[in-house]
């Protein structure tokens, strides 16, 4: 075993924790503008429940006032028949009066209801805006308080990705022949899960059992791939 292959597996460890490390960073450049896409979602939702909270409150408010017109005219309906039975011109008119006011009384009585209900219904439905209104205050925090988190930790984490590529980059420069055409393969299609550290006997990219005789090739410098997962094996620095 050459010495250029003696230093292959510490290289591939190396170039596993780089690819994990980039992983990890790309992960958090990709959370930020999906949680802020996450958070104007929620703050468009809240405006929606607003919005339909409000229709529903004016609706009832509308609802209300009309019972009130109808049980006002109902009233005055009532009083203006009360002044008719004084001019009443015999028994028979005056008894119809009289019916058509018991009438407008009960009718009166349950408009009366109504209004009350629908008055009640309304408050309900304002103090419900006031809460959704709180609800969309809250998520636009939320979504305000994320932009400038993120934003202030941006810079850093491009920062990082750059320099990680940069060492990847000079890591990879030290593998040569077999080794190097074989990692190069495997970047290209698995990317960052192009590596697995063999743990015990075990691939620690898929968990499935290495056979004996791969283990042993790969305490001999020998190029091996897992099997299952199709990931280049190296042994775990703890191995």
């Amino acid at each position: 075993m050459t010495s250029q292959t003696e230093k292959h597996p510490d290289t591939l460890r190396r170039l596993y924790e780089l690819h994990q490390l980039l992983e990890e960073l790309r992960g958090r450049m990709m959370k930020g503008p999906r949680l802020a896409q996450a958070y104007a979602r929620q703050v468009q939702d809240a405006e929606q429940a607003l919005e339909n909270a409000r229709r529903s409150h004016q609706e009832l408010k509308m609802a209300g006032h009309r019972k009130q017109v109808d049980y006002d005219q109902k009233l005055a309906d009532i009083q203006r028949r009360k002044s008719q039975l004084l001019q009443a011109k015999d028994n028979r008119e005056y008894q119809v009066l009289k019916d058509q006011i018991a009438a407008d009384e009960m009718a009166s009585s349950v408009l009366a209801d109504e209004a009350l209900e629908l008055m009640d219904r309304a408050e309900a439905a304002a103090r419900s805006v006031a809460e959704f209104e709180e609800k969309v205050a809250a998520a636009k925090r939320q979504a305000d308080q994320w932009t400038e988190e993120f934003g202030q930790q941006e810079p850093a984490i491009r920062a990082e990705i750059e320099r990680i590529e940069a060492e990847l980059r000079h890591v990879e420069s030290q593998l040569s022949g077999d080794i190097r055409e074989m990692y190069q393969r495997a970047v290209r299609t698995k990317g960052s899960s192009a590596l697995a550290p063999v743990r015990g006997e075990f691939c620690g990219g898929c968990n499935q059992h290495i056979p004996l005789n791969m283990r042993s090739q790969l305490k001999l410098g020998e190029q091996v791939w897992c099997r299952s997962c199709g990931r280049l094996l190296f042994y775990a620095e703890d191995e």
